[in-house]
């Protein structure tokens, strides 16, 4: 596992930010088609749980071959990985949307379990006009006395000791304290952190962390995808789509 990995600007187009897929990968072809997403010139980061839950989990492996397509790991993909190394809770993957793992070959979860591996726990994207964002799935391990997303980095790639670094995997995977404690202090180092994990009605700040899971494995949820310049947010609804699909649309 890379835990960091650091991506310098886009000069020949756009860079977006999408919340959690969770297999929902039809839903999200739809919203790059309303954005006008263009793959030669484009980027899309996600900020994990690609998998689990919806209908296309398997496409993961296409998707992430897109020379385009990046993500960090999130719980879900975190809970493959466990399950598939003999570390992990196969009854509860199962009930949390994962049971599409298990009626594969035992070759195709190795290419995805292999594949997953590979995504990092934090990505780092420097603008054009100097600016740095930060995505991670959950939140950021910060120390207390600065708040700084150096610190964090500092952690997860192990330079301040084993201890520090395994609860800094957990805090990006797992972690919910800043959204249930409502904390509006600011990363230092960063303009915005973009993470998912916790499920918002819309694309939602604190601070200059931009919460971007809207629920789409919800029947009343959305995708929602945002453009990192501009800060442009579009969705697409699964209300809307399944109203589509009962149309034969």
């Amino acid at each position: 596992m890379s835990s960091i990995k650091v991506f310098e600007s886009n000069p020949k187009g756009r860079d977006f930010v999408v919340g959690d897929i969770h297999g929902h990968f039809k839903l999200l072809a739809s919203l790059l088609e309303k954005v006008d997403f263009n793959t030669q010139q484009d980027r899309l980061f996600c900020v994990g749980d690609l998998i689990d839950r919806g209908p296309d989990s398997i496409d993961v492996l296409k998707w992430l071959s897109e020379p385009w397509f990046y993500g960090v790991r999130g719980n879900h993909e975190q809970m493959l990985i466990d399950c598939l190394s003999g570390r992990g809770d196969i009854n509860r993957h199962t009930r949390n949307g994962g049971a599409w793992l298990y009626a594969l070959s035992p070759s195709v979860q190795n290419e995805i379990y292999n594949l997953l591996q590979t995504l990092p726990v934090m990505i780092e994207v420097n603008l054009s006009d100097g600016r740095k964002i930060g995505i991670v799935h959950a939140e950021a391990f910060l120390s207390c006395a600065t708040q700084s997303w150096q610190d964090a980095k500092d952690a997860i790639s192990g330079m301040r000791g084993e201890s520090a670094q395994q609860q800094a995997l957990k805090t990006a995977l797992y972690a919910r304290e800043r959204i249930e404690q409502q904390n509006q202090a600011p990363i230092i180092g960063l303009d915005k952190l973009y993470v998912g994990h916790s499920t918002v009605p819309h694309v939602h700040t604190l601070g200059n962390v931009v919460y971007t899971d809207t629920g789409c494995s919800f029947s009343d949820g959305t995708l929602s995808v945002i453009d990192i310049v501009t800060g442009e947010v579009s969705h697409v609804s699964m209300r809307l789509l399944h109203d589509s699909l009962g149309a034969g649309l």
